[in-house]
Formats: structure tokens, sequence, C-alpha cells
């Protein structure tokens, strides 16, 4: 059976590992967290976890300046969440062909995918948290499909991280000082919907949502940039106009962004985010645009307490 699935699961994605759920129960907590594994409908006949991953390209698209924004490279293009179930359709069409029951999930907490990745040993978890391959470094996006059956997983020698802190010096906002503190993690922060203070609203200088720098600094992604994924070249929408951002309607937000990844935050974390740039690179010419923001979202209150924080910001120049 092995054999089978070995070849079912080449066929549509780079790397998958196995870890049984028992194992995996027994592993599942981290940072304090727990998963939802519980909720997955008639969980107890689940008998195996396949971790599975797609890489995306490291290269990324050039800055533009003052003005501009940039996603953060796992967001161009398409939402990974499309193109995972995309994949899981072809898989799950084979997998019943082998009398196999599945239950597929991809990042909604059903199961903590890094660390189940880790104990299927397709790659460690960082410093930077993230879960380092060996082949594809960080630059993969992860999903698993929960299976009826027994499946041993690969015996493998992990690899670690040694005495590198490139990751751990590199954060602007500390987040990995000590393990990794989520709130101070600048791209949870450029999808929450909070009031950001003003150390906050500084990280946003160029990347309007998420964060890179962890990656773009590990030696483990070195040399990394494999393109085995049209869905996450590059198509026109990663540089965003804050001046377009600010203007745009909720149905011209979809229209455009409605099958990206930074999509699940909605329009108004982006213009949140967007005037935080504007403050950052000092544009005082879209102050108008800031106030008229204000106004529009008035009833927002971590909005307008941000933007407000950001016109006091120009003000100064």
């Amino acid at each position: 059976m092995k054999e089978q699935l070995i070849n079912v699961l080449s066929k549509h994605v780079e790397v998958f590992g196995f870890v049984s759920t028992s194992e995996y129960l027994g592993n599942r907590f981290l940072h304090g967290k727990e998963d939802s594994f519980e909720r997955i409908p008639n969980f107890k006949q689940y008998k195996t976890i396949i971790v599975l991953g797609l890489s995306y390209p490291s290269e990324e698209v050039k800055y533009q300046g003052k003005g501009y924004g940039v996603l953060s490279r796992y967001s161009y293009n398409t939402d990974y969440h499309l193109v995972f179930k995309k994949v899981f359709k072809e898989i799950e069409k084979e997998l019943d062909e082998l009398k196999i029951k599945s239950h597929f999930s991809v990042d909604v907490s059903d199961i903590f995918e890094k660390q189940a990745a880790s104990l299927a040993n397709i790659g460690y978890i960082g410093k930077n948290q993230l879960l380092i391959n060996k082949k594809y470094g960080t630059y993969m996006n992860l999903a698993t499909i929960l299976i009826d059956v027994d499946i041993a997983k690969n015996i493998a020698v992990q690899d670690d991280c040694g005495d590198c802190t490139l990751c751990i010096d590199a954060c602007p906002s500390g987040a990995l000082d000590d393990g990794f503190s989520r709130s101070k993690c600048i791209s949870d922060i450029s999808q929450e919907k909070n009031v950001l203070d003003e150390e906050e609203i500084s990280y946003f200088k160029e990347v309007i949502y998420g964060c890179d720098i962890c990656q773009q600094v590990c030696p483990k992604n070195q040399g990394i940039d494999f393109h085995l994924h049209p869905e996450y070249e590059p198509s026109g929408i990663e540089s965003i106009d804050l001046t377009e951002l600010l203007d745009m309607t909720n149905k011209q937000y979809k229209n455009k962004y409605g099958n990206n990844a930074s999509s699940w935050t909605g329009l108004l974390v982006l213009k949140r985010n967007a005037v935080c740039m504007i403050g950052n690179q000092r544009l005082v010419k879209m102050k108008t645009n800031v106030l008229k923001s204000i106004d529009k979202y008035k009833d927002v209150s971590w909005y307008n307490e941000t933007a407000n924080k950001v016109i006091k910001i120009l003000e100064r120049e």
C-alpha cells in the first residue's frame, strides 16, 4: 500500500511524508496552542497523516519605490489554499480507487502542519519557526491528508540550525528572541485587525502583507529558487499602488485580489498597512488621502486609531 501511495503522491507534489496520528497526537502542542483535531468528522478512523509540500520560487518582484508596497513572496498570484484544493481533488480520485478514506486540510488549525511535517521527517522546524526542507528550504506551502490506513514513516537524518542566529538577529521586531512570540511577528501583525503602536507602524516600509526577512537571511535557503507551479509566478498584483489601494472599493478588491492569499484579511487591513507605509515613506502629499479614509471608516476604531498616529507622523515633516 505504501508503494501505491508513493506513486500517487509523486505525480502531484514535490514533497510528502507520513506520520501516524498517534505519534502526532502525542507531540502536537506548539507554542502552547492546541489544534482542532478532535473536531474533524470521524477523526478516530484515521490512522496516518500525509503531509504535502508544494514549493514556490524565492525570486521576488522588483520594489517600485515610494508610493508602492509589495506582497510577501508566498502570497504572489494564486492563493496556495486554492492550489492545494485543486491538487487534493486529483489525489482524492486515486485514493478512492484504492478504497482509502481521506480528509484534507490546509492551514485551518485542524493539524499543526509544521509539526506534522517535522515528525514525518520531511524537514525540521528552524529557529525562524519555519519548516526547513533539505532541497526546498523554507519556500514550501504545506497541507495534510488524513487516511484510514497505517503507513510507516520514512526514516531520515534530521538537520538543524546549529549555532546560526541570523534570522533571530535580523528580525526587526524581536519575535524570535526567545523562541517565538506570535504577537511580535510582523507577518502576523500585518494580518490582524488591531490598533498598531508607532513601533509596529514602523515595520511597514516595503512589504504591505506578510514578511520574508527570516527566510531571506537563512543560509538553508541560499541558491534555492524552484519554478514548478505557474500559480506561484508573479501575475502583476504583487506590486501595490498605495493610492489605488486606499481608493479601492470592496468589489474592486475582490475582483483583483479575490484569489490571492492576502484576501482573507479583507481590504481594510491592507488599507491600514498602506497607511502605515505612507507614514514610513513620508508621503506627506498623501495626507489628504489618509484623512479621507479616516472619515470613511470613522466607525472602525482599530483602523482610525492607527491612521491618526500616521497623521501625526506626517505632520512632523
